[in-house]
């Protein structure tokens, strides 16, 4: 079964409110990236090229009452 198959079983089973907002959501993604450049979306949000990410240390954690 292809996605497109599988997105038109699935959207059959939403109710009207929730089938705007995944229309909406669509005509977004081909709007911005071209209905022949969707896979580009995830090399813009999920690809990061830079320095490698490191989380700061965060220090002691702060102490709070105990509320039993």
């Amino acid at each position: 079964m292809t996605v497109i198959e599988k997105l038109k079983l699935e959207a059959d089973l939403l109710t009207e409110p929730l089938a705007q907002e995944v229309l909406d959501f669509l005509l977004f993604v081909r709007g911005r990236y071209g209905a022949g450049r969707a896979s580009e979306l995830f090399e813009h949000t999920a690809a990061w090229k830079g320095e490698p990410l490191e989380r700061a240390p965060q220090g002691e954690p702060e102490q709070r009452l105990n509320l039993e």
